[in-house]
């Protein structure tokens, strides 16, 4: 009995190390900043290019200062002729003391971006008073937020 234990918690550890070895990601330094804070619960994370032969999205996990692809989607996102790509995700944010909400975004971000170092993702809400009041006569196409990508080489505003 002790012997078919063994066996099958060597195959279960074994099955698990395989898998954590085969399976090979990338991780890109990425921090999401949402209202001044860095945003914890960021879901639907996905990369389109904007044009090009790519019609599917890349599906992404993030983790606060981390993003992780698979290393053939991180390939075939640098690897495909287009110059930006549009990523889109959804975050939780405290909207005041009695309302959390859902938030989705979509941020135009530059190929060339990812290969720095890092990249941060500053996003500016219209419903907080002080964004508004810095950010409103930026806005572009009606969007409820303003954004700002920083790198360690340069800046885009949106």
């Amino acid at each position: 009995m002790q012997d078919k234990f063994l066996k099958q918690a060597f195959l279960l550890s074994f099955l698990l190390f395989a898998n954590y070895f085969f399976s090979q990601t990338k991780k890109l330094n990425l921090i999401i900043v949402n209202d001044r804070e860095i945003s914890k619960s960021v879901y639907d994370f996905k990369i389109t290019p904007t044009n090009g032969s790519l019609k599917e999205s890349i599906t992404g996990k993030y983790i606060p200062g981390d993003l992780i692809l698979d290393s053939k989607d991180f390939d075939k996102l640098l690897s495909i002729d287009t110059k930006d790509f549009e990523v889109s995700f959804t975050t939780i944010s405290t909207v005041n003391k009695d309302l959390v909400k859902d938030f989705k975004y979509v941020v135009t971000i530059p190929k060339v971006y990812f290969n720095s170092e890092y990249l941060i993702v500053n996003i500016f809400n219209m419903y907080n008073k002080i964004s508004q009041k810095k950010y409103s006569k930026l806005i572009k196409n009606n969007k409820e937020y303003y954004v700002v990508i920083e790198t360690p080489n340069s800046m885009k505003f949106d």
